[in-house]
């Protein structure tokens, strides 16, 4: 009566009385999972081929289940996967996620101080580098402006020059007044100042083209006539009371002083009053 209570139960086997067989038991089904039962199929399937086919299928089938279980019994453990099995996927944190970016704006802010303190100190020190170089540019500027530019005459020369002029100034003022006919010439007075007189014109017509020569390289004689004594372009070699001039003015040049392309060529030498 309890065989219809559970279906998968196997019947009851019926009593066996004298003289009667036992039925016949069940032939096993073949489990797909197990490597023993894969000879039943093989020969299965190898009654379906020729005998050339089936013995090699055969042979095949015979190396494979014996590679699978060499490797089975090379296994001590359970393999490891790389993903959990069975368990779900992870869902995104938005608390995780707002901390990481909080950490990231941490770090960009401390990178960005870095770099402008770094950005500062390198002002710094292009400041100083420039503060090193003034002196250094300025001292290049004059050595440049006191080299002769192309075309113009070098300083020393122009002050050779100048001194020679002044020389000749001297003489041309000596021209003014014809000495006494000496006793080495014999022709007449007259023909003494004319000859005179002749070489006082050459000479002056000389000391023109000099001072011609002289500005066309931009050098200008300094006024001092009736000035008061300026310092920066004159030199004060004597000195004598005057009451009708005031004190520090200017009563007789001696030596003429000049300028070159408004600097200061020679200082000039004057007497003034006291």
């Amino acid at each position: 009566m309890f065989e219809d209570l559970n279906p998968d139960c196997p019947a009851p086997v019926p009593p066996l009385t004298w003289g009667q067989a036992a039925p016949a038991a069940p032939a096993p089904t073949a489990d797909p999972s197990d490597p023993s039962d894969m000879s039943g199929s093989a020969s299965d399937d190898a009654g379906d081929l020729p005998d050339d086919s089936a013995a090699e299928l055969s042979d095949w089938k015979g190396s494979l289940r014996q590679d699978f279980e060499d490797w089975l019994a090379g296994l001590d453990e359970i393999p490891a996967t790389d993903i959990a099995e069975g368990l779900p996927p992870e869902a995104p944190d938005l608390y995780d996620f707002h901390q990481q970016l909080a950490a990231a704006n941490a770090e960009a802010r401390k990178a960005n101080r870095r770099s402008a303190e770094a950005i500062s100190q390198w002002g710094d020190t292009l400041a100083r580098f420039e503060g090193t170089l003034a002196p250094l540019r300025e001292t290049v500027a004059t050595l440049a402006a006191a080299q002769p530019k192309e075309g113009r005459m070098a300083r020393p020369h122009c002050l050779i020059m100048v001194e020679l002029l002044d020389r000749m100034h001297r003489i041309a003022r000596a021209f003014q007044a014809p000495p006494a006919k000496g006793p080495w010439w014999h022709g007449d007075a007259t023909l003494w100042r004319k000859a005179w007189e002749t070489q006082r014109q050459g000479f002056n017509i000389l000391v023109s083209h000099l001072e011609e020569l002289l500005k066309k390289e931009g050098v200008t004689r300094i006024d001092t006539r009736g000035l008061a004594f300026d310092p920066a372009v004159m030199t004060a070699v004597a000195a004598e009371p005057d009451a009708t001039r005031p004190p520090q003015t200017v009563l007789e040049e001696l030596a003429a002083g000049y300028h070159r392309h408004g600097e200061l060529l020679r200082p000039a030498q004057v007497k003034v009053s006291r």
